[in-house]
């Protein structure tokens, strides 16, 4: 029954996610008396939108939390995704992206060029990321 919910869930996403198994690191900004930290982390599927990942033991779980995730492709290529912790689900933590580098978005849309079958659907996805509120 999960796995249905999780099929029509996919299906019915505007920004579609690439499942992406790959390590990444999680940053803390010095926020509120506590000192900047960082985690490395599993990334589970990543979308124009943001990514999933699999936290690790102690991982702060503070919904509304700024992270940057930084996921490095190549020697030369990362992307950058000042993030937002937005929902989590056991160790699973759905973190939204914020304002990216031209760079990274440049990264991210090559990355998911590669990996989904259709380019068309980048090209409508950033369009679509271009016209929502800021």
């Amino acid at each position: 029954m999960a796995d249905q919910n999780l099929e029509n869930t996919q299906n019915n996403r505007r920004f579609k996610r690439i499942n992406f198994v790959d390590a990444v690191q999680v940053i803390s900004e010095d926020l509120e008396g506590a000192e900047a930290a960082s985690w490395e982390a599993q990334c589970i599927d990543i979308s124009m939108l943001g990514m999933l990942l699999e936290v690790p033991e102690g991982f702060p779980l503070i919904i509304g939390t700024p992270f940057e995730v930084q996921l490095i492709l190549a020697e030369d290529v990362m992307i950058e995704m000042p993030c937002t912790l937005v929902h989590v689900e056991g160790k699973h933590a759905g973190f939204r992206a914020e304002m990216m580098s031209i760079d990274s978005l440049t990264n991210l849309r090559r990355l998911l060029e590669l990996n989904l079958a259709d380019n068309s659907e980048v090209e409508r996805e950033l369009h679509e990321l271009i016209k929502q509120p800021a």
